[in-house]
């Protein structure tokens, strides 16, 4: 049996999030694969319990984030299932609408769907395009600990994705995009099985989207934003436990950049 869908949904602590995200969950043909960084057993057991009365596979791993998470997932449908694309998902969100004909015309590319919040925001394209400069100038901050320069940089980012979104973006005929907003990704099983592990294990809770957009790059894959598809966001995950993100944020853009800029050059010498 080949699946249309198979989910891996990576959940830590909050269980109301999975029991909502089941009973909004409709899709014929689907699989999931509910992944549970590790927190409590209480959670643990809920989790399970969770997975099992919605016919979904359940593993258990140590909290290592989100790369982490989601590697173990996509390994076990690997191992486990034949399908036509994986979804990375979190278990905060409600699929209002996707089926296989919106995604057919794509062919082998990774697909980000119109992500809306609770307040109406639209979270894809994540990131419309691609600045080496801006790395450059954003690995500066982090490794000198500039908070202000970073600050700026977010400002005129938004500044830049919002008058690109309204002015140019309409004008292109096929919706190329550089970074899908990891909430809901959907990845075809080629270029699963081609290129896992998908993330860097090394970066705990962010960049993972320039990651994954730097991968497709490196190999050719485009990433194209659908807005046929529609999944609705809460935004209550896991992130709202953490306090001030500053530090995690640091580690994780100081290791994507490490990754994808000096280890590149120190094989190319």
């Amino acid at each position: 049996m080949i699946f249309d869908f198979v989910f891996v949904v990576l959940v830590y602590r909050n269980t109301q999030d999975l029991e909502d995200f089941f009973s909004s969950l409709s899709l014929k043909n689907s699989k999931v694969i509910v992944v549970n960084s590790y927190y409590d057993e209480t959670s643990e057991q809920r989790f399970r319990e969770i997975s099992l009365n919605n016919n979904a596979d359940f593993l258990s791993v140590p909290n290592k984030g989100y790369g982490a998470g989601n590697n173990r997932g996509c390994e076990y449908a690997l191992k486990n299932y034949h399908f036509r694309y994986l979804i990375i998902s979190n278990a905060d969100v409600e699929i209002i609408q996707l089926n296989t004909e919106q995604l057919s015309k794509y062919n082998n590319s990774i697909i980000a769907p119109k992500i809306l919040t609770l307040f109406g925001k639209n979270q894809n394209p994540f990131m419309p395009y691609y600045s080496t400069k801006v790395d450059i100038i954003k690995n500066w901050a982090y490794t000198h600990r500039s908070r202000l320069i970073i600050l700026i940089l977010s400002a005129l980012a938004r500044i830049i994705r919002e008058l690109y979104l309204r002015l140019l973006f309409p004008l292109f005929r096929h919706r190329r995009i550089y970074a899908a907003h990891g909430a809901f990704v959907i990845l075809p099983f080629e270029f699963v099985y081609k290129f896992s592990p998908i993330y860097n294990e090394r970066m705990f809770l962010f960049a993972e989207e320039e990651h994954l957009a730097q991968l497709a790059r490196k190999n050719n894959v485009l990433i194209m934003y659908n807005p046929q598809i529609v999944i609705r966001h809460k935004e209550d995950g896991s992130t709202s436990s953490l306090g001030d993100n500053y530090n995690y944020v640091r580690e994780s853009y100081l290791e994507y950049y490490k990754f994808w800029y000096k280890e590149k050059n120190e094989k190319n010498e």
